[in-house]
């Protein structure tokens, strides 16, 4: 059995591996100009605060299931929590001493600082591991919205709070301990919104705030303005109708300001009110950010702008030259009043260079037989070997590969017998002429997406879209002077939250007398005996590409 042979044939298959890859019911200001930055995370911004010396904080999921925090100095975008391990970060607090506290709903808080990274989960005393909210008080006192109630954090030790109040709504469940979101007003009352009845703690009591006799329900967000209104937008008045939008309490009763929902509110420095969420409760799919006017902000009907639509919005900040700065599911943007600047290129074609030192092709085949020693088996031949690549470059646009050329040196192809074996064999030209062939291309045409059939791409332009996950490939292989047409799966996904590094990971089984190479092949099996080499070589890679 010549086990040299099946290695050569296995090379020709790494050539393949190395490319695997509204309508707002509002006033809409017309005049507002779009530029691109393409230089941004693509986190989904569920947070958005300002920290210290006018920077910029982010913090979201990230690539479908983990997260991250980054800060915005002006310039560039950093990744405050790329060393703190795979994580789903969703809030992040920057607190007056410029410590920094990162929210995760997966592994508690993380305290940065500047020296050390403390790490806070129940062990610790934490209510729960599942931290959605973060929040100072005058008195320096941070407080952690929990899956299991409130935590209370005075520098030493924690303090906790479940099941604050007693239910109105929901009876049964814990909703009431799924904290949304804290505020401290000016009298020193904690504001609190849960997924259930919304509160009020006065360092002694809890009440469940209600407006004719019912609770607000679902509160993700709570300003209290100039004058001292609380402003918020939940559920109120389940037992008749879902009656959601954003409401005003003057300190004696609740007026609804408007219909339009809101997952984040803040006021700027001018006195506006502006929110994201969703342009009518019922209909969550279209959402907006929406400024109410400073001068008709107590009137019956605030004077609302729509100054974006979309399916998506979350986090809202204003930076200290006044800009505004809100998220959506994949990316962030800041308004000036004149133009949005998206920090996420969503309408050009980007180049990405294959990255030739991290990128990584194996190749795997066996004989077409395997051996035995009586009922002993010794195995099928298997090798394995690597191939280096000669250059590359993939086309992203949209977040989606949509093209590329790989080129794979031939003259690298290494084999080994086994994965114990890491000794380089050497190159076996008796099946590839190197010499007249010394490169191998593969050239992407077409990217297809695979979606569990209930994922559907946005068509409006406000989210961005994107294949985070599972595509497919075609193409067109070049080996020895032989073009053929080659299907294959392949994952891809943007590293870190940042739009700099694309990793692609595939796997594919192309049958090697496609491209003439029919040494051994099991095609012949009658006439060549034992020594059979399989046809199919099981391609295996990984290909990381920046711009």
């Amino acid at each position: 059995m010549n086990y040299a042979r099946v290695y050569a044939l296995l090379f020709l298959s790494v050539f393949l591996t190395s490319c695997r890859q509204n309508q707002v019911n509002a006033p809409k200001d017309n005049n507002i100009k779009s530029e691109i930055k393409d230089i941004g995370p693509n986190i989904m911004a569920r947070n958005i605060k300002e920290g210290i010396n006018g920077t910029i904080l982010i913090a979201g999921p990230n690539n479908a299931s983990l997260g991250d925090v980054f800060r915005y100095d002006g310039t560039s975008f950093t990744n405050l929590t790329s060393k703190l391990g795979s994580h789903r970060f969703w809030n992040v607090l920057e607190d007056r001493r410029g410590n920094l506290w990162f929210a995760s709903t997966d592994s508690g808080v993380y305290y940065d600082n500047g020296k050390s990274i403390q790490h806070f989960t129940t062990r610790e005393g934490l209510a729960n591991n599942s931290v959605t909210s973060i929040y100072e008080d005058k008195a320096g006192i941070i407080w952690f919205g929990t899956g299991d109630g409130l935590s209370r954090h005075d520098g030493k030790s924690f303090q906790n709070f479940t099941s604050p109040n007693a239910p109105l709504f929901y009876k049964e469940g814990s909703w009431n301990n799924d904290i949304h979101t804290i505020i401290e007003d000016k009298t020193g009352k904690l504001w609190v919104g849960t997924r259930g009845d919304a509160f009020v703690f006065d360092g002694k009591k809890f009440t469940t705030l209600t407006h004719k006799g019912e609770p607000f329900l679902d509160v993700w967000s709570i300003l209290e303005d100039r004058k001292g209104h609380i402003w918020l937008s939940g559920f109120n008045g389940f037992k008749v109708s879902q009656t959601g939008g954003l409401w005003r309490y003057d300190g004696n009763s609740f007026t609804k300001a408007s219909e339009r929902g809101a997952y984040a509110i803040i006021q700027d420095k001018k006195g506006n009110i502006w929110t994201t969420g969703s342009v009518n409760p019922a209909n969550p799919d279209m959402q907006a950010l929406s400024r109410y006017d400073a001068t008709s902000l107590y009137s019956t009907k605030p004077i609302v702008t729509g100054i974006r639509s979309g399916r998506a919005f979350y986090g809202l900040s204003e930076a200290t030259d006044g800009s505004i700065w809100f998220g959506d599911a994949t990316g962030v943007y800041r308004y000036d009043g004149k133009t949005i600047t998206d920090f996420y290129n969503k309408a050009g074609q980007k180049k990405y260079s294959v990255d030739t030192k991290q990128s990584i092709i194996r190749w795997k085949g066996s004989m077409l037989l395997g051996g035995w020693d009586g009922v002993t088996f010794l195995g099928d031949g298997s090798a394995t070997g690597d191939v280096d690549l000669l250059k590359g470059e993939l086309s992203i646009e949209n977040r989606q590969l949509v093209g590329g050329t790989v080129e794979i040196d031939m003259t690298t192809i290494e084999q080994k017998f086994d994965d114990h074996d890491q000794r380089p064999r050497n190159k076996l030209p008796a099946f590839f002429d190197v010499k007249k062939f010394p490169v191998s291309a593969l050239v992407i045409t077409k990217v297809e997406t695979w979606n569990d059939g209930h994922t559907k791409i946005p068509t409006d332009g406000s989210i961005k879209n994107t294949t985070e996950g599972n595509i497919q490939i075609t193409g067109n292989l070049t080996m020895e002077g032989v073009t053929k047409a080659i299907t294959f799966p392949a994952k891809m996904h943007f590293k870190d939250g940042m739009d700099g590094t694309v990793e692609m990971n595939g796997a594919l089984t192309i049958d090697r007398t496609d491209w003439g190479i029919g040494y051994g092949s099991e095609k012949h099996f009658l006439k060549s005996g034992d020594g059979t080499i399989s046809d199919d070589v099981k391609l295996f890679m990984k290909i990381v590409a920046k711009k």
